[in-house]
């Protein structure tokens, strides 16, 4: 019995990434609803990290199309 006790006690405790990243917090926002609907906002919830992803690749997209409107060398596509 006293065996039992010393190997459960010397058992390696669970690895600590088990536990819930609690340094990346989960947030919340009101995303508008889609262009032509009366549907009530929707809330999206990722972590702030995941946000912050989006609002550079947002960021990203919007200097290349201020970037491509501002150069006088920049041809639009025909139509």
């Amino acid at each position: 019995m006293l065996i039992v006790i010393a190997l459960l006690a010397a058992a390696p405790s669970p690895p600590a990434a088990a536990t819930p990243n609690q340094t990346d917090p989960v947030v919340c926002r009101r995303q508008d609803s889609e262009v032509g609907t009366h549907m009530r906002p929707k809330p999206i919830c990722m972590k702030k990290s995941d946000w912050d992803i989006v609002e550079a690749k947002s960021q990203r997209e919007l200097d290349n199309l201020r970037d491509k409107h501002l150069d006088p060398g920049y041809a639009s596509p025909p139509r």
